[in-house]
């Protein structure tokens, strides 16, 4: 009897007695995780370096370094009388599109992958990027490898093999040259400040999220309001922190 007894009096008490905000949903006091910070801020620092050096070298290692050659071409319109046709205007601004489209049609990426050595249509491809100055009849066409040779020889190919195929089969007469492919190498990716950078980010994430995570499941009585809550009993003393003062 004073066995069960005991053993009742001890759930009753473990019940009582449970740790603040057990049966409450966890919340983060703001001003709790700032004091925290403050206190780790060294440790949030080397953790924004460590990651942007990580990122970095892993950048400068292993990634490879690609170069880009590019080469513009103009709608011309035509002119009567030393004036220009708006009519003319008017349709190669339509025009841009389709032009932007045929460039990487598949009978001009084939003779592209010829000329160059290339193994496939697609790789061409892949390494194209075509686009277009906002309200102008210019488009630009950029080659991207980690060849910078390469990226020259297949900016200029298609750039002459797309005006050639225009002029033979569609009498496409108004497609002018205003910009050549030039030799460049000078990298234009990867970006190892960039990566750096995101890197640095990543680290400090990471830092706060282990700093507050810890914070959560930490159980232990740090206040003297928690401590009376816990005991269910008056704190009369408790010592100071010598450290802070």
């Amino acid at each position: 009897m004073a066995s069960n007894h005991h053993l009742q009096r001890t759930s009753q008490y473990q019940e009582t007695n449970q740790l603040p905000g057990a049966e409450d949903e966890t919340t983060i006091d703001l001003y709790e995780v700032w004091e925290l910070i403050k206190k780790h801020i060294w440790m949030l620092i080397g953790a924004t370096v460590v990651g942007a050096v990580v990122a970095g070298g892993l950048t400068w290692a292993l990634i490879p370094k690609t170069y880009a050659a590019s080469g513009t071409l103009f709608l011309t319109p035509r002119v009567q009388e030393g004036e220009i046709d708006i009519n003319s205007l008017n349709s190669n601004q339509k025009l841009v599109s389709n032009v932007m489209n045929l460039l990487t049609q598949d009978n001009i990426m084939s003779l592209v992958a010829q000329e160059t050595g290339l193994a496939s249509t697609e790789d061409v491809r892949d390494s194209l990027t075509i686009s277009n100055t906002d309200n102008t009849e210019i488009i630009t066409v950029t080659a991207t490898t980690e060849d910078p040779r390469l990226s020259k020889e297949i900016a200029t190919t298609t750039i002459n093999t797309f005006i050639d195929t225009m002029k033979d089969s569609l009498n496409v007469q108004n497609i002018q040259i205003t910009d050549q492919p030039k030799l460049s190498y000078e990298p234009v990716g990867p970006s190892i400040k960039k990566n750096a950078a995101i890197g640095g980010l990543a680290g400090l994430v990471l830092g706060l999220g282990f700093l507050v995570i810890h914070m959560l499941t930490d159980k232990r009585l740090k206040t003297r309001e928690e401590a009376e809550k816990y005991l269910g009993l008056p704190v009369y003393a408790e010592l100071p922190d010598l450290e802070k003062k």
